[in-house]
């Protein structure tokens, strides 16, 4: 009996990882031009098409392409539900935005087998299917942000990624931030204490149980803020920063403490300032980029300028640039910074209600 195959592949500013529940799903790479093979069980090898190019219109970052091929010599269904399954799971897990596939010349009963698992019509194509797996547990478009890091990586910022198995981290240059699975193994501590270093800090989920002799970090709690209701506001006086203006930007940092803010975060974003004499004496940007959200950071103002409402300004005029996008602003705040969270929520940002943010610490050795 011929093997069903089933495979995955991304829109170019995605990254694949491993489906290993199954070794017929295709290895999921960082490496976009080549063609890539997987084996079959059968000892075939199936070479795919160039990731994105089966479906033309596969754009929004972090979307995962899943090709299904009906090739069963008995006439059955050629999907393999348990496989399509382990691709999904995979592909949460991952923080995808959602799965596509192209449903046209598969047989009637692999049709079902995917509208059964929720794939639905998409606008795109009559032929064409989404999975979106961007719906929180309250029924939001939220979850992306129940991990931004790991959504960002594997989508908008796949370019900037450092990883080692399943962990993965912004280049140390760019930003300070690491995704984590949710639910980490063993393996996946040992990986984030080669990838990040002794005594370096990173985000876990609210859930997660730390090893033995591993901490949180303390006084390092933050929240999160979204604001689907902040539609923001153009500022006449602010002005796009360049690579050219990062010294200055890096030194209002220093003085400021709004946050890490490192010589190629500029690159994640659009950075605005104003000048006053043709000196830099505020900023804000994009930093996280999670499919259909964008984060605003670094939000600072020279002492000597505060008081001007340049800082509200500025969080205004980066959230109406995401917004002429079609995404949404939010933002993290620590969360004793309450000056801070007040100025926000004034804005029309919310804390979201998912528990407060937790960072943990490498230990400076490892545990006997």
């Amino acid at each position: 009996m011929t093997v069903p195959s089933v495979s995955v592949s991304v829109s170019e500013s995605a990254v694949r990882r491993s489906a290993a529940a199954d070794p017929r799903a295709e290895r999921w790479t960082h490496d976009h031009d080549r063609h890539d093979r997987h084996d079959r069980r059968d000892g075939t090898v199936v070479e795919s098409s160039a990731p994105g190019e089966h479906l033309s219109a596969l754009t929004h970052p972090g979307e995962v392409e899943l090709r299904v091929t009906d090739d069963r010599a008995d006439g059955a269904p050629g999907a393999d539900g348990a496989l399509v399954d382990a691709v999904v799971a995979t592909a949460t897990a991952r923080y995808a935005s959602a799965l596509v596939v192209d449903t046209a010349g598969l047989a009637d009963g692999t049709r079902r087998l995917l509208e059964d698992r929720g794939f639905a019509p998409d606008p795109r194509g009559a032929a064409v299917r989404t999975l979106d797996l961007t719906t929180a547990d309250d029924g939001t478009p939220t979850r992306m942000l129940d991990n931004p890091a790991l959504a960002s990586l594997n989508g908008a910022h796949a370019r900037f990624a450092e990883r080692r198995g399943e962990i993965v981290r912004y280049l140390p240059d760019v930003s300070v931030w690491t995704g984590v699975p949710v639910h980490p193994t063993d393996q996946d501590w040992a990986d984030v204490a080669a990838l990040l270093g002794p005594g370096a800090g990173f985000r876990v989920d609210p859930s997660a149980v730390l090893p033995s002799g591993w901490h949180e970090l303390e006084g390092a709690g933050g929240v999160q803020l979204t604001g689907e209701a902040v539609l923001g506001d153009p500022d006449s006086e602010a002005v796009e920063l360049t690579p050219d203006d990062v010294p200055e930007m890096l030194d209002l940092v220093t003085r400021t403490k709004p946050g890490p803010f490192l010589p190629r975060t500029i690159e994640l974003g659009t950075y605005l300032g104003i000048r006053r004499e043709g000196r830099l004496v505020a900023m804000a940007g994009e930093r996280l980029h999670p499919p259909g959200w964008t984060e605003i950071s670094a939000v600072c103002t020279d002492p000597g300028f505060r008081g001007q409402g340049l800082g509200r300004r500025l969080v205004l005029a980066v959230a109406h640039g995401i917004r002429e996008r079609g995404e949404t602003p939010m933002l993290h705040a620590a969360a004793t910074n309450t000056g801070a969270i007040a100025l926000y929520e004034h804005l029309g940002f919310r804390v979201r209600d998912r528990g407060a943010i937790r960072f943990a610490q490498v230990p400076d050795r490892p545990a006997v």
